[in-house]
């Protein structure tokens, strides 16, 4: 991969905005036909109204529907948001379903209709970093290196799990297929951007690099290591690829004021 510079994806489904604009949300269960996305565009055009977010819910290919969030700008529309839904589903009618989405306070409007959040097939949740951050930084300071080893422990049993899940996405056992899923997962998920990594099978040897360690993010102008939880993660997938006990060590950390984080892993 070989950069260090990001670009970050808004996940959306809250917008903030400025109180002077009128921004209404439209829930939407389309048919999944060609030109859909193009005709609503067209609508919008017509009536004034700017599109602002939009996002499409990932289906299993084959399914006759897709649900939809949009957040539209009314500011200068030629049609309340009222009239905008009535022309909208009685000049489609791949427009199974539709819904508005009203601000629920002075310049901020949340996506309040669908859930729950679905990844990957399972349900997700999502957590903030104030949240993240009192979850890993709290267990640290209450309860020291007993914190740090919980720490590690969950995230071997959450790599052990995850492992399960590569080989069935990769529907291979490959280090290359295996890498591949693993850097997707983890970059789509926003753990972290997995790279260079290097597996050695006759030694049982393994080293690689995460930018932007989600955990390691938390620190700064520290003198060891900070990752316990993805290091422990790590453990777990590699105990289940070598099928053996693993030693990970932390030797780069982003938190120590190195560029990326990196990992060695060895049989036991």
């Amino acid at each position: 991969m070989a950069k260090t510079v990001f670009k970050p994806l808004n996940v959306g489904r809250v917008m903030v905005f400025d109180e002077n604009h009128k921004i209404y949300g439209i829930a939407l269960e389309l048919k999944v036909e060609k030109g859909n996305l193009r005709k609503m565009a067209e609508l919008s055009e017509s009536l004034g109204i700017v599109t602002r977010y939009i996002q499409v819910s990932m289906e299993e290919t084959g399914k006759p529907t897709v649900n939809a969030i949009a957040f539209l700008d009314f500011s200068r529309a030629k049609a309340t948001p009222e009239e905008a839904l009535e022309i909208l589903t009685n000049s489609y009618d791949f427009v199974k379903n539709a819904k508005i989405i009203k601000p629920q306070g002075k310049g901020i409007i949340f996506d309040d209709y669908f859930f729950p959040l679905i990844a990957a097939g399972e349900r997700a949740v999502i957590f903030r970093k104030k949240v993240y951050k009192a979850l890993f930084n709290g267990v640290r300071e209450k309860f020291g290196s007993a914190g740090e080893a919980m720490l590690y422990y969950q995230g071997f049993s959450i790599g052990a799990e995850i492992f399960d899940q590569y080989v069935k996405i990769a529907k291979s056992r490959t280090v290359e297929d295996l890498v591949e899923v693993a850097r997707a997962i983890n970059m789509t998920l926003g753990w972290g951007v997995v790279d260079d990594v290097n597996v050695d099978l006759e030694k049982g040897h393994a080293k690689l690099r995460i930018y932007r360690s989600f955990e390691c993010e938390l620190s700064r102008d520290q003198r060891n290591p900070q990752s316990h939880f993805y290091r422990g993660a790590v453990a777990g997938v590699f105990a289940r690829f070598f099928g053996k006990d693993v030693e990970v060590k932390e030797i780069k950390c982003i938190a120590m004021g190195d560029p990326y984080c990196e990992f060695e892993i060895k049989t036991r």
